[in-house]
Order: structure tokens, then sequence, then C-alpha cells
């Protein structure tokens, strides 16, 4: 191995060493280099006499010891390249949250204040090249936005297992609801999950409709049983109703497309001996399932269960009896 390998080698390493909580040992330093652990204890050896007083060892259960920089000491060998700023912008792109892409600028602004100013001189042209080279598609989307300062008391509630009220409307009139704040799911829009004593169950609320918040002095304990990723596996898109077992062939024109779908966090793929492929997966939320497939054309068929096929010529047949009577 060259000296040049080597010194890359040394600073892998103690980046490693800044960027571990729990510190590490030998073994990871053997495992991540591929090395034998005489080399790995040579590599430790040398990182120790480079930064002397900056190791300190980290305390353990176990019987291998694991050590760690005190934080920050690497930080000036940390840079930002125009590819990093162009990829968050990229990501800001492909958001159709709001409020994401306005933390993103946040983020941003922070990172280039951390960024020497020599730097700086260059990174916007060179960032603004890149992102020339590089076309988005023009996308349909729902944008999903509510009022940050509504989101902030929303967290600030459910980490402190606080209840809170609001004005909402229903049926044409406002009311106001009594919430134990669980989670927050996002969709085309923001959904608001907690348990509603009024009602004695779950129920969801759009954020951006939300009004007249306030977090209340009184506690909550929550279901132990409540998963917010298994209340949203539940359903397709925010939509909660009885999950069904629901089986789906797709053409095997349209095979490759289908395999690199994704449909529902459940779903299981299965390539048949005609070519086509078989979706299966458990969820709710029959209209937003059929809103789905409507996408898919000719190319899909509904396999299981019946109650699912016949709500989706409901579907068309309103669809089609909406076009012939326009």
């Amino acid at each position: 191995m060259s000296r040049l390998n080597k010194a890359e080698e040394i600073i892998e390493l103690a980046m490693m060493f800044q960027n571990s909580y729990c510190g590490l040992c030998i073994d990871d330093i053997q495992e991540h280099f591929e090395c034998s652990r005489r080399s790995a204890e040579r590599m430790k050896a040398l990182l120790f006499d480079l930064f002397p007083e900056k190791i300190e060892e980290v305390p353990t259960s176990d019987k291998k010891k694991r050590w760690r920089f005190v934080k920050g000491t690497m930080n000036a060998l940390i840079s930002f390249t125009a590819d990093d700023f162009a990829n968050l912008e990229y990501l800001k792109g492909l958001s159709t949250d709001e409020n994401k892409k306005t933390q993103l600028d946040e983020l941003v602004a922070k990172i280039k204040a951390l960024t020497p100013q020599k730097n700086l001189r260059t990174l916007d042209t060179d960032v603004s090249a890149i992102l020339e080279s590089e076309g988005f598609a023009v996308r349909q989307y729902s944008r999903a936005k509510a009022d940050p300062k509504i989101l902030e008391q929303l967290r600030s509630a459910m980490l402190a297992f606080k209840k809170i009220r609001f004005d909402y409307p229903i049926n044409s009139e406002t009311k106001t609801i009594t919430l134990n704040p669980y989670g927050l799911v996002i969709a085309d829009k923001y959904y608001l999950v907690g348990f509603n004593d009024y009602v004695n169950a779950l129920r969801q609320y759009k954020v951006d409709k939300i009004s007249n918040l306030s977090v209340l002095d009184e506690y909550f304990e929550k279901d132990d049983k409540f998963s917010l990723t298994d209340y949203c596996n539940n359903s397709f898109g925010v939509y909660q109703e009885k999950p069904l077992n629901i089986t789906l062939e797709f053409d095997k024109s349209v095979a490759e497309d289908v395999l690199n779908y994704h449909f529902h966090p459940t779903q299981k793929m299965k390539q048949l001996e005609n070519g086509n492929i078989q979706v299966k997966f458990t969820s709710g939320g029959t209209y937003a399932i059929c809103q789905e497939l409507f996408k898919w054309g000719c190319n899909v068929k509904i396999k299981k269960p019946v109650e699912l096929r016949d709500y989706y010529k409901t579907y068309l047949s309103d669809v089609l009896d909406n076009v012939i009577n326009y």
C-alpha cells in the first residue's frame, strides 16, 4: 500500500472517531478497513500519537475498549462541496412539503455560515452550473403546507404528552376539539392523529384546518399499543378503513415499472409463469387504492377481494357517466 493510501486511511479513521458516539474498538477498525488485527492496532496507535490530547475512552459494559475523539476535534477537516449543496437543492426540488423546503433553506444557510469565505466566492456559481446540467421533470402534486408555529406547538405537545385544544370545521360548523396528540402523518397534507376522549376513539385532522390551537397544562397517557407506523401501514395514503387482503395482477408489459414501484409497506411481489406480476398487500383506503389503480389503465386486474373489484367497477362507471353527461 502506498504512503498516500495510508494517509487517506488515517484521515478516514480520524473522521470515524469524530462521528462515532459509542466509540470504536479494534474489531470495528479491522472490519471497516478489511485488515489484520495487527494493522488495525497500528492504525489506532498512529492516531493516538497524532492526537494524544484528543482521544477519550468511552465507558462500556463489555470487555472491549472503545475510543472516540473529543467533540469538535476534526471540524477543521470537514468541508462542503458544490455537489453537497446541489444535492440539498435537488432534494428541496423533489419535496412537496413547503415547510420542509423552508427548513432545507435554513439548513443550507447554516452550512454556508461554516464554510470559509474564500470558498463561498465560487460555490454559488458551481452549484448553479450543476443544477443547470440536471433537469427536473414537471410533476403534478398537492403542496403539503401548514403553519410552522402550529407544527411547533403540536410537536412540543406530543413530546411532553400534553393535551391540546383547537377549533376545527366539521359539517359546515366549527367545533372545539380536545385531543391527546399521538403523531403527524405527512401525505398530500399534514394530518394530526390523536385520541379523542369525547368519541373514545382515534381521529385524524388536517393540520391546515386547525385554528386557535392551545397546549393545555394537562397530561395524558399514550396507549402503549399504538404505533404510528402500524397506523400508516393499515391505510393506503391516509384513508383509515378496515384493512383488506388485496391481490393485484399487472400485465407483463409493465413488469419492470411494477417491480420498481412502491405501492404499500406490506407489499409482496411475485413474477408469474406468464410474465405478469402479482402484487399482494393488506390495507384499507378503498377510494385511494382505486385512484392509484386508475393510473395503470388496462394493465392491472383486481384478483381479490370481490368487494374492491365491485367498488372499482362502480368508481369507473361513475367517472364514465360524468364524462357522457357533460
